[in-house]
């Protein structure tokens, strides 16, 4: 039985509390419904449009680009620029179910099972595994033109009744078209990834590293066990993975639905899904030994190419942010807690303020750097940014990746919930609230949906999410010793709509352990060390995130 490992294509305001009170709701505009809607002329699809941040215009965006794909007559320099987009797109799509009822009303029905079984595909291959911290050792090579394949998955479909667009399928999901050219954690090889033991009881004397030898060796295997009349199991004894059958039978079926969708997969590139988010893998990477991600991590690391953002800053700031970079220069071998203390400490003092970010369903988003005044957020954002820079590039760069999902800088991709650090794309930081106590209470949460039905933040969707805390009579001496400092910690929301309703970040002091936080009290209205005890007998309960860096 193959064993398949490498599954290429697997892989101004803010909730987090701090404000008096959340934002009014205001109705949202109507969209037209999906069967109103055409797709748009391949015209529409210019080659330098950059990735859009907003889902409904990313939506738009995919669907010019689909269109595009389908169109025989447009330039090579036109589908190479809509494959691009277009799997960045599926990617970034594929990891925000919440988006759904965003996109959906902007995909016409023409193309609307194209796009869900996209999605869904990615969504199917990401369960199969989790991101990892080192790069693979593979080497990416340019693959087989998409019309040779053709041939090959034609060939083994008359030999073996296998579908063509199935061979096609597990082709792509493998090794991209042969682009992979490695071997995977359990052994497997060549373009069809089969153990060399099972290649050589169906792969009829050929070799397992050649196109047509594997994909022939891949026809024999499935209608040996039975594709003709239960395509399911031969496909869960190819990989033994439900999630692995959902997405091949994804990609055959549109692969089937028109003779063009073939070439645009053949277009696409090779990401890894890593902790640092995703990772372009280009032609000519070669490694013999896994690397850690953070030694390339802005060589490969720029697969999407997002619309440029505003960024506001005033000069005050900028002075701020030279002073805190020139201070972070002078402690580059501190780490974890050391690190969190330093380049936190300057802000003690530093005036509160609410509603410092641009941006909402109406208002184009800008990238606030606002050093002047805080909110409890804004000052963990700047800080997680300051712990990842040395220059004010790698700052906005930065405080991009953290802010900001997937690095797109748009009201919808901002992470505006606490807990969005660690179920986001890339996580900021890993909840650790249930490794810290036994006690911890998790409970389901619909994040945005207010008591009376409506959102706190208009032109949001509700975010279904399971939130675990610790009450605050079960924070003892046990759960201090289990806190490290530079965690952060959010006060527990007992609103179903909320996750926290503050974040501080926890550090021990000299008279004891003291929450650093932007304190909208007022007795504070800046950011202050408050005693950790006597916070925590102020909440519910706690949240504990620990960054990953």
């Amino acid at each position: 039985m193959p064993r398949v490992a490498l599954i290429l294509l697997v892989v101004a305001l803010s909730l987090a509390g701090c404000a008096d009170a959340p934002p009014p709701t205001v109705p949202a505009p109507t969209v037209p419904t999906a069967d109103t809607r055409v797709s748009p002329p391949p015209s529409a699809v210019t080659q330098d449009r950059p990735l859009a941040a907003d889902p409904a215009q990313m939506a738009t965006d995919l669907v010019a680009d689909e269109s595009a794909l389908r169109d025989p007559a447009a330039p090579n320099s036109v589908l190479a620029a809509a494959a691009h987009r277009q799997q960045a797109a599926y990617r970034i799509l594929g990891r925000h179910p919440e988006w759904d009822s965003l996109i959906r009303p902007h995909i016409p029905a023409d193309l609307r099972e194209v796009v869900d079984r996209n999605i869904d595909a990615r969504r199917q291959l990401s369960a199969m595994g989790r991101p990892k911290d080192t790069l693979p050792a593979w080497r990416i090579v340019e693959p087989r033109p998409a019309q040779e394949l053709l041939g090959y998955y034609r060939e083994a479909q008359s030999a073996f009744g296998v579908g063509w667009n199935y061979l096609a399928a597990i082709n792509f999901i493998e090794t991209a078209f042969g682009r992979v050219a490695g071997v995977s954690t359990a052994g497997a090889q060549g373009p069809m990834q089969f153990m060399p033991a099972t290649f050589a009881a169906y792969g009829a004397g050929g070799d397992i590293l050649a196109p047509r030898d594997s994909i022939m060796a891949a026809g024999r295997y499935l209608a040996a066990n039975g594709f003709d009349r239960d395509p399911d199991h031969a496909l869960y004894r190819y990989n033994n993975s439900q999630n692995y059958v959902r997405a091949v039978h994804d990609y055959a079926a549109v692969i089937a639905a028109h003779p063009l969708a073939l070439a645009g997969y053949h277009r696409w590139s090779v990401y890894y899904n890593t902790t640092s988010g995703d990772m372009l893998l280009p032609v000519g990477y070669s490694q013999d030994a896994p690397v850690p991600v953070s030694d390339y991590t802005g060589v490969y690391s720029a697969p999407y190419t997002p619309a440029s953002a505003e960024i506001r800053i005033s000069p005050r700031s900028a002075e701020i942010l030279d002073r805190l970079l020139a201070a972070r220069r002078q402690t580059p071998a501190a780490g974890g807690a050391a690190l969190s203390a330093a380049l936190s400490q300057p802000f003690l003092g530093t005036a509160y303020g609410a509603d410092t970010l641009v941006g909402s369903q109406d208002v184009p988003e800008q990238l606030v750097i606002d050093l002047e005044r805080v909110d409890c957020f804004t000052l963990a954002d700047y800080i997680e940014a300051l712990k990842r820079a040395e220059t004010r590039d790698q700052f906005i760069d930065a405080l991009t990746a953290v802010r900001y999902q997937d690095g797109l800088v748009g009201f919808a991709s901002r992470r505006h919930f606490f807990t969005d650090w660690s179920a986001g794309s890339p996580p900021i930081a890993t909840d650790v609230t249930a490794d810290v106590s036994a006690d911890a209470v998790t409970v389901t949460k619909n994040l945005n949906r207010r008591d009376d039905g409506g959102t706190y933040l208009p032109g949001l969707p509700v975010t279904r999410r399971e939130v675990t805390y610790i009450p605050a009579d079960r924070v003892d001496g046990g759960v201090l010793a289990q806190l490290r400092p530079g965690d952060y910690v959010g006060a527990y929301a007992e609103d179903g709509g909320l996750d926290v309703t503050h974040v501080g970040m926890f550090l021990t002091g000299p008279d004891g352990p003291v929450l650093r936080n932007a304190s909208s009290l007022s007795k504070d209205q800046q950011v202050v060390d408050s005693p950790f005890p006597d916070y925590v007998g102020t909440v519910p309960g706690i949240v504990v995130l620990r960054p990953v860096t």
